[in-house]
This record gives C-alpha cells, structure tokens and sequence, in this order.
C-alpha cells in the first residue's frame, strides 16, 4: 500500500514540475531520459542501457548550479514471473547504478508499476518499457535561468 501511495505521489510531483515549467511565457524543460525493454523475466540492465544512463549523468553534470534529481522506473510486465519482485529488483539495479554514478541517494526517486500491456512506438513496434530513467536539474530558485544558458540544451522550450 505504501508503495502504491509514494508512487502516486512521485507522479503527481513529477506532473506537478512539468505543469509549472510550463506555466512561463518562454519556459523549457530540461531533462535526461532513457526507457528500454528487457528480456522477459530478466533484471539485467545491458551494457548498452548504462552507458545510455552514463552520457545521461555526464550531460546532466553541465547543468550549472544544481544538483541532480534521477527518478526511476521499472515495471514487471503483468505476464512475467512475479512481476512485483522484478520490478523491485529492476528499481534497485538502476537506482545502485545511479549512486554508483554519483546522484544522491536522497535525491532518486522510485516509481515501481506494473505493465498490463505492452506499448506501441509510432513505428508499431511492440515494447514493453520495463525500465526507464529521467534526470532533472534541482534548482533553489527555479530553473528558467537555465532555459538560456548556453551551456544547457533543453528538451523543449515552450513557445508562446
């Protein structure tokens, strides 16, 4: 139940965030992110996905002035093995790696779920996305200084 309830809350700030980076005339929003499939009933985290994660961490480290919040999902697929074991165990990998990469424990936070159903790319490829990492700036007074700073690619700036 507690997970539940902090998974909910982990998505409602996260909502909460994109909503308020939004809300600025010219406001952008600056992230990192990677989300894969894996091998059914697998935990391993592949080479290729932790160096995704690794250039993901370097270039989250140009950000000026901040400090680095890593949010983390992972899911078992409802078809899998104990799907709320993987997931657990799928969350802990990343998470491990991310400390190991130098975020701070504090500042990760777990989004544990379980997949009812695959998901579809624009392509119509089937993919289950069982794990997924986000990396966001941590501002003390907000974050829109870094919208023009060139040291700083956004993922988006809202045009208005």
């Amino acid at each position: 139940m507690g997970n539940k309830i902090s998974a909910v809350l982990i998505r409602a700030m996260v909502c909460l965030l994109l909503i308020c980076s939004a809300v600025h005339v010219g406001a952008c929003t600056i992230s990192e992110d990677m989300e894969d499939s894996l091998p059914l009933n697998s935990i391993h985290v592949s080479n290729a996905d932790r160096l995704k994660i690794l250039d993901m961490v370097f270039s989250a480290r140009q950000w000026p002035d901040v400090e680095i919040r890593g949010i983390v999902y992972a899911g078992g697929y409802i078809i899998e093995n104990d799907p709320e074991s993987l997931a657990k165990k799928r969350a802990s990998a990343l998470k491990d790696y991310l400390i190991q990469l130098g975020i701070v424990s504090k500042n990760i936070w777990v989004d544990e779920r379980i997949i009812k159903s695959a998901d579809v790319d624009d392509r119509g490829n089937v993919a289950l996305n069982q794990i997924g990492v986000t990396l966001v700036p941590i501002c003390t007074d907000g974050c829109e200084r870094l919208c023009n700073d060139p040291r700083v690619t956004p993922a988006s700036k809202a045009i208005r």
